[in-house]
């Protein structure tokens, strides 16, 4: 989902309220969250969507940054920023107690990036133990983070990561034969691959996913060269990307095909297209009461 702005250098107040409200929305946070992200005080935020304050450009854009947006031509879209994945990831992980990856990540400065994102989570107040026995901020806390917190944390990372707007290699391609197929055939070639998205998100990966996942390799453009895969339009067919981080190293087989962890099949799922993000929110509460 697109906002079309008129224009992008000396954007007008009513322009500025609209793309501030737009984010706001599509992020599913307060004004006092989305100033905290921004590091800007929650009345300049209220004064933008009111139309009272025309805001500098830099002041946008740093507003925009903090929750993962920015503004390409005359349209805000996604960042494409995968180390807001890597930042929710590891804090996902310690909250279900899971095991936490010692590897590091393979791009350059994306551990430092992350903690951007850490940093600016836990001023918006989302990295803050729930309190016992209440929704309320007031009482002892139980040391546990608030599972609704977690998940706006969540649908933050995804939308700040969107897939399609990342800054690596991608290629759709046809899978005539169904994706597992194509997997295995990729595989068999020698490749490294792990599948993610909401094939890897379900608890039971025996479900087959009527959608098409999304396949990390270390180069697609050589996968679908060697193995003469037909290219198929953005959303119909297998998207096979670059790997970010340790998305390749941080595996587990199911049935002969490599996942990614559950985790960050759930969180690909947030930064995926359609109803994605809302079947990860399913996936990703399920795992929580879980954890609970």
């Amino acid at each position: 989902m697109e906002l079309r702005i008129r224009k992008r250098i000396g954007v007008r107040i009513v322009e500025a309220a609209t793309i501030i409200k737009y984010v706001r929305s599509l992020s599913g946070i307060t004004r006092k969250e989305l100033a905290a992200l921004a590091g800007v005080s929650p009345s300049t935020v209220g004064r933008i969507e009111r139309g009272e304050l025309d805001p500098t450009w830099g002041t946008l854009s740093r507003i925009l940054e903090a929750t993962g947006y920015q503004i390409n031509g005359n349209t805000v879209v996604s960042a494409g920023d995968p180390t807001a994945i890597i930042a929710a990831r590891k804090l996902l992980e310690s909250s279900v107690n899971a095991t936490a990856s010692q590897n590091q990540c393979k791009a350059s400065g994306a551990n430092e990036l992350a903690e951007r994102w850490v940093q600016r989570w836990r001023r918006a107040g989302w990295l803050t133990p729930k309190v016992s026995g209440s929704s309320s901020e007031r009482g002892a806390s139980n040391g546990k983070r608030s599972p609704e917190r977690l998940i706006i944390l969540a649908v933050n990372a995804g939308n700040a990561s969107k897939l399609t707007r990342r800054k690596v290699v991608r290629r759709t391609v046809v899978a005539p034969n169904g994706w597992q197929n194509l997997v295995k055939q990729i595989g068999a070639a020698g490749f490294d691959y792990a599948v993610s998205g909401m094939a890897a998100a379900r608890e039971d990966r025996s479900v087959v996913s009527t959608t098409d996942p999304v396949v990390y390799v270390d180069n697609p453009a050589e996968v679908a060269a060697c193995l003469s895969l037909e290219e198929a339009l953005p959303g119909r067919g297998v998207l096979l990307i670059s790997a970010s981080g340790d998305e390749l190293v941080e595996t587990e087989d199911y049935g002969g095909i490599r996942y990614v962890s559950r985790l960050q099949g759930i969180l690909d799922a947030f930064a995926g297209p359609g109803r994605e993000p809302d079947k990860a929110e399913d996936e990703l509460r399920s795992l929580l009461a879980v954890n609970s």
